[in-house]
């Protein structure tokens, strides 16, 4: 593996650091007997995100400690993040080792936006619609030579939680390497400076356990407690005037006959597909839903709404309901079948450090979170959780600390969050109203989604062939890891993967602004356009977004295209190094999310033209 030139030696004097970071909780009896432990990583908590951490880190060939005492309701809570997109399902799959479960979970077939359906008793030509069916063709499916690649790479599933995280606690208590406590909550943390492992004190809810790990690299996991982020001032303001509050919950009940022919969408070419088989997703004036079937008749329904623009009064549990009473298609979601109910007043968190210098790490909600809009929360995690291993093994095996690595994961991860963030921001508004402001908002999250999808085709080889072990790599795999170690973030994918993160991102928040305000001049000036439907397939990726300017004219206002069948050498068998369609997935959506917008531009002129010219010939300017 090519490492970086601008590396930190490693040392073993030196003295200690005497900043902590406190839990909030009771310190042990005096009492107590302790116990003492020694490993090169300790992950602090047993979430998803905390288990991927401490097995990924032990097939590196690292000891690991994984501590944390959740209580019985904690371990059996439905919390978020049940739909897997972009990098979730590859690292859960291989190196979670949990193919089986999530075969067995609800497969995810894609994902579906909709504006208009407030009141509305089925998606009508007055209802705006941008989905995608993510179900591959026979013949795709026929070319690609390692099933496990294939579902790695692109079954996607929607997951009960607490279910899987049993499986994953089972998992990391036999994983070699990994000493698994699940005995007590840490208290304090001091840091060694100089090379000095940090000494993390811990004590048992009972207080009648308590102890020391030493460790040369700490993983905070410790989700929205992040210990390590609000000690230690990583935390970067999020003062601008966009806060939100989400509330979600559980529902029993949801059988398969409460979604009738409503739900289904069909294609030009007589395929049809089953809306309810995808995410969810319902935007309205300062809010949306999302819908995420799992198995065994439940459903995930989750309210996230502007705190700036609440669609309802009331405490979140109040808006929850007054907000799903507003559509009739979900008349069967009653109170009596909610399993669980849980909000967050304040969703919105960022982080300025992932990796720190000084051999810490805030990995999953510890760090950053911003909306569960696209489930980019657990992705996101994995991926630094990956980048980690990478920095520690470094580390720890070879003796050196890759800055030069950990200074662009900082400038990568940052930059990503500042994307998400840009994605949902514009949506919350009045702007959303405006259909073609939602296709072509849309259509931009979905040229960044689009470019990952050469990482993401990446990471799922590397991870399917090696199983996230470095020992196993071939010439190949390392030269897949290297890569990735530049490019596997949002804001470093091809085309835009020579430019600096942050550039990319602001970029991005400029085009999303451009399109908001083009949108709110015509709903402030009365330009009202078409509701206009935009659904997706594998095998029929594009909408056809020259149809923009013109749409008012159509029969019927929709960008869907018929499936076309690609060339034979297109085809995907999951093992080339750069296959022609995820490669080119960016440039193309690049190419196409520009023409959109360039339509936009014009076709927006032109009507303020019109406007000045009627205004002139209704009685002069003003």
């Amino acid at each position: 593996m090519p490492n970086s030139d601008r590396t930190t030696p490693r040392s073993t004097t030196g003295a200690r650091s005497r900043v902590r970071a406190v839990a909030p909780a009771e310190q042990p009896d005096a009492a107590a007997p302790q116990e003492h432990v020694r490993a090169d990583v300790c992950v602090v908590g047993h979430g998803i995100v905390g288990l991927i951490t401490a097995i990924a880190h032990a097939k590196r060939g690292l000891s690991v400690v994984c501590i944390d005492q959740p209580t019985e309701k904690q371990q059996a809570s439905y919390k978020v993040g049940e739909s897997l997109l972009v990098f979730s399902n590859a690292f859960l799959r291989s190196l979670g080792e949990l193919d089986e479960e999530l075969e067995q979970s609800f497969g995810k077939k894609g994902f579906w936006m909709v504006h208009g359906l407030e009141g509305r008793t089925s998606f009508d030509e007055s209802v705006s619609e941008w989905g995608f069916q993510s179900t591959l063709p026979p013949h795709w499916i026929e070319k690609i030579e390692d099933p496990l690649f294939h579902r790695t790479m692109f079954k996607d599933a929607q997951i009960v939680r607490p279910e899987v995280e049993k499986v994953l606690r089972d998992r990391a208590r036999t994983t070699p390497g990994v000493t698994f406590l699940d005995c007590g909550l840490v208290r304090d943390v001091v840091l060694g400076e100089d090379g000095e492992d940090h000494t993390l004190q811990w004590s048992s809810r009972e207080k009648d356990r308590s102890g020391t790990i030493s460790a040369r690299w700490i993983a905070d996991c410790t989700g929205r407690t992040r210990m390590l982020s609000r000690r230690f001032g990583h935390d970067i303001p999020l003062d601008d005037g966009f806060s939100t509050t989400a509330a979600w919950a559980q529902f029993s009940h949801c059988t398969p006959d409460l979604f009738d022919e409503r739900w289904k969408f069909a294609f030009p070419d007589g395929e049809v597909t089953e809306r309810e088989h995808t995410t969810v997703h319902l935007w309205g004036d300062g809010y949306w839903i999302w819908l995420i079937r799992l198995k065994d008749d439940r459903i995930s329904v989750g309210v996230t709404y502007s705190q700036q623009r609440p669609p309802e009064e009331g405490n979140a549990r109040e808006v929850f309901w007054k907000v799903l009473r507003r559509y009739p298609l979900l008349d069967w979601l009653q109170e009596e079948n909610v399993l669980e109910f849980s909000a967050y007043r304040d969703v919105q968190r960022m982080t300025n450090t992932f990796i720190s210098p000084q051999r810490y790490a805030m990995v999953g909600d510890a760090s950053s979170m911003i909306d569960a809009f696209y489930s980019q929360g657990i992705s996101l995690s994995m991926v630094t959780a990956w980048h980690l291993a990478n920095i520690a093994q470094r580390d720890v095996q070879q003796g050196r600390l890759d800055m030069d690595y950990l200074d662009h994961v900082n400038r990568a991860a940052t930059a990503d969050w500042r994307i998400i963030r840009s994605m949902v921001r514009s949506k919350y508004g009045p702007a959303i109203a405006d259909s073609r402001f939602f296709i072509l908002d849309h259509l931009l999250d979905y040229m960044v989604f689009g470019a990952a999808l050469l990482g993401r085709y990446r990471v799922s080889r590397w991870l399917t062939e090696t199983g996230g072990r470095t020992d196993e790599e071939s010439v190949e795999h390392a030269r897949l890891r290297a890569g990735l170690e530049r490019r596997l973030f949002l804001s470093q994918s091809a085309p835009w993967h020579r430019m600096d993160p942050h550039r990319v991102a602001g970029l991005l928040e400029k085009w999303h602004e451009g399109l908001e305000r083009r949108a709110l001049w015509r709903l402030d000036n009365g330009e009202k356009l078409p509701a206009t439907k935009a659904g997706m397939r594998a095998h029929a990726a594009l909408p056809g977004i020259w149809r923009l300017p013109y749409v008012h004219r159509l029969e019927r206002a929709d960008l869907t295209l018929p499936a076309i069948r690609e060339p034979e050498f297109m085809q995907v068998t999951g093992t080339e190094y750069r296959p022609v369609i995820p490669a080119g997935s960016g440039p193309m959506l690049v190419a196409m999310t520009s023409l959109g917008t360039l339509l936009d531009i014009a076709d927006t002129r032109v009507r303020k033209v019109r406007r000045a010219l009627r205004r002139r010939r209704g009685g002069g300017t003003r």
